[in-house]
């Protein structure tokens, strides 16, 4: 007798799911066919309406594509779903490119921490060589070469300038993607940036010819070499170190105007893409209270909703969301009649991007 409330809260409990259960059985029945196929024209007339509103039929020539589309669905107990498919959708593909600027530059630090660290070394046998040769030698002499050496290997900062070459020529992708950059103004920075590598490639090969020179005394002579010699490498390196320094200020110059040049465009065409979308939410609300007379059909209770295809605020994961607006149906007859403008109506709407 003790748990005889208990039971009595199961059985309420089931009770209630099955009322659920049956009243959303009973919701999620289908109107009749005939009332199907009024549903149906009023979404193709709709559709049409909307099309012609938003400027959509419009071609470029007989054979292009249409500005964009609208395709209308109807979902029983929930109303009409329109996906609205603009142009502006396709921004979208060109602000992406933005990202790929930091990217390359990601992908060039952490391949050039990976030679750091030897991963992706291969062996080097005249170092291997090297190295054998001086442990041979005494310490002083070892001391020496080991710091002729050491300098050589502190000349490059060779990450820093791939990632900035890297750069540079994502953002003159980004640029060109965007209508930025014509092709001879991209053909110029192609070759402007092919000669900055190949004369960062004539400064390892020069500085290459200095260490063999170096390693050849190193294992010729067990004694260290004259001051002339000393005075020569040590000018060697210099001449090196000026002109690596000059060349890697030239291409983080080159990297940097770039990507301003980039950031800039994006940060304006963003802006207009969103003033865009403001506008084109304005033209489909007014559409939606002209002709809402069209949509009587729909079973009261239920909504229209419109699904602006990848127009949605940019989300952290990468995704392409799409702006959703859901009206009720009392609300789209309501500004039909002129009880609500069309900002009102939009106002009152469910608006979320998903």
């Amino acid at each position: 007798m003790n748990n005889i409330p208990g039971i009595k809260k199961s059985v309420t409990l089931a009770l209630a799911l099955g009322l659920s259960l049956s009243a959303l059985t009973v919701s999620a029945q289908p109107p009749e066919p005939e009332q199907l196929r009024e549903i149906r024209r009023s979404i193709d007339v709709f559709s049409s309406v909307m099309n012609e509103s938003l400027g959509f039929n419009d071609r470029r020539g007989v054979f292009t594509p249409r500005a964009g589309d609208v395709q209308g669905h109807y979902l029983a107990g929930q109303g009409i779903v329109l996906e609205i498919i603009t142009p502006l959708q396709g921004f979208r593909s060109s602000t992406n490119l933005g990202s790929l600027n930091r990217a390359l530059g990601d992908l060039s630090s952490q391949l050039g921490s990976l030679m750091s660290s030897g991963v992706v070394s291969r062996p080097d046998f005249e170092a291997m060589r090297e190295s054998m040769v001086m442990s041979l030698r005494s310490d002083e002499i070892a001391a020496f070469y080991s710091e002729q050496m050491q300098e050589l290997s502190t000349l490059f900062d060779l990450p820093a300038i791939e990632q900035a070459l890297a750069s540079a020529a994502a953002s003159a992708h980004n640029l060109s993607n965007l209508e930025e950059m014509d092709p001879a103004s991209r053909a110029r920075l192609s070759q402007q940036l092919q000669e900055l590598r190949s004369e960062l490639a004539q400064r390892l090969n020069d500085t290459e010819a200095l260490r063999e020179d170096i390693r050849d005394r190193l294992m010729q002579t067990d004694a260290v070499p004259s001051e002339e010699v000393q005075q020569a490498w040590q000018r060697a390196r210099e001449e090196l170190d000026g002109q690596v320094a000059e060349l890697r200020a030239q291409v983080a110059e080159q990297a940097q105007d770039l990507q301003q040049r980039s950031e800039a465009v994006q940060a304006e065409r963003q802006l207009q893409w969103q003033q865009d979308i403001i506008e084109l939410e304005s033209t489909m609300f007014v559409a939606l209270c002209d002709y809402a007379s069209g949509l009587r059909t729909l079973p009261d209770g239920e909504h229209l909703t419109l699904i602006m295809t990848g127009l949605g605020s940019q989300s952290g994961e990468g995704r392409r969301p799409d702006r959703i607006h859901v009206f009720n149906k009392s609300d789209l007859l309501a500004c039909q009649r002129g009880d609500l403008d069309p900002a009102d109506m939009g106002n009152r709407a469910v608006s979320y991007d998903f």
